[in-house]
């Protein structure tokens, strides 16, 4: 039986991260065109490291850091690692939203494997739910696919990674403390890239862009705690729907920073996203 409130607490933890995350995408795009994509990647997989992964060893010590976890851990931070490498890759070619719609498949692919993975039940709800959101988010960023290159494709397979992502995160919150699932989403990142270090350098950046890469740390650890915590509330499957907000937080950014007021398809996008949210949330007893 699922206990409907913890449900909506999970989905209010997702969204909280949904409406920060969008801001670390932005803070990559624009130091993109100046550095060389690695050097962003290596900012924003060091920069969670620095700030959290030394305070947690400290907090939990090493028995709370390393456990029957850590294996699934580490997994899990390598599919972060990949997902964002290649999203990050694919948005220095091609605009943020159409690498946005490409990542965005990545509910859908939770949706299907969360029933072998996890065993979670899977019900028409939940699908209905996910393809709502989907069609929504194809209507606000409209994308355009008739520039389909090698960068579209990278973006998605960003999508599949991410989908393993979500989908590990749920698995080893049954066991885990936050703070240490938190520290796992870089620990594989930070290794590899900074290991890589010497054959990828090229630019040294300007004080701003160190300001600009020293946020994108802190921006990853807030919105990934809220995500750690909402799964540890609800089903993969069950919050999967609730990804396509990240679209809704995009757009307020636009409309705030740029005075990009939306378009009537659009605006029925955003509610077709918030729809599977609410349908998802008040129908507890259905899933």
């Amino acid at each position: 039986m699922v206990n409907k409130s913890n449900v909506l607490v999970g989905v209010a933890f997702l969204c909280l991260g949904l409406f920060i995350v969008p801001i670390n995408d932005a803070l990559a795009k624009y130091l993109s065109s100046d550095l060389k994509i690695f050097e962003i990647i290596w900012a924003r997989f060091f920069g969670h490291f620095i700030f959290l992964v030394p305070l947690a060893y400290y907090l939990k010590g090493k028995k709370g850091f390393f456990n029957s976890t850590t294996k699934h851990q580490f997994t899990r931070g390598l599919f972060i690692f990949l997902g964002t490498a290649f999203f990050y890759i694919s948005i220095t070619e091609i605009p943020l939203p159409n690498a946005l719609s490409l990542l965005l498949v990545a509910p859908i692919i939770v949706v299907v494997l969360s029933s072998y993975m996890l065993k979670e039940k899977i019900t028409s709800l939940k699908i209905i739910c996910a393809l709502i959101g989907f069609a929504g988010t194809l209507l606000v960023i409209q994308p355009g696919f008739t520039d389909f290159n090698l960068y579209s494709v990278y973006a998605l397979i960003s999508g599949l990674f991410y989908a393993m992502y979500l989908i590990y995160t749920r698995k080893v919150n049954f066991s885990s403390d936050s703070i240490v699932t938190l520290s796992y989403s870089t620990i594989p990142g930070a290794i590899i890239m900074t290991l890589l270090i010497p054959f990828y350098w090229e630019n040294i950046p300007d004080l701003n862009q160190v300001i600009i890469m020293g946020c994108i740390g802190p921006v990853v650890i807030i919105s990934h705690f809220f995500f750690i915590k909402a799964y540890q509330y609800a089903e993969a499957s069950t919050l999967a729907p609730i990804h396509y907000f990240e679209i809704v937080s995009n757009v307020l950014i636009s409309v705030l920073f740029f005075k990009d007021i939306p378009t009537i398809a659009v605006s029925i996008g955003i509610m077709c996203i918030i729809s599977s949210g609410v349908l998802i949330s008040i129908n507890q007893k259905n899933i």
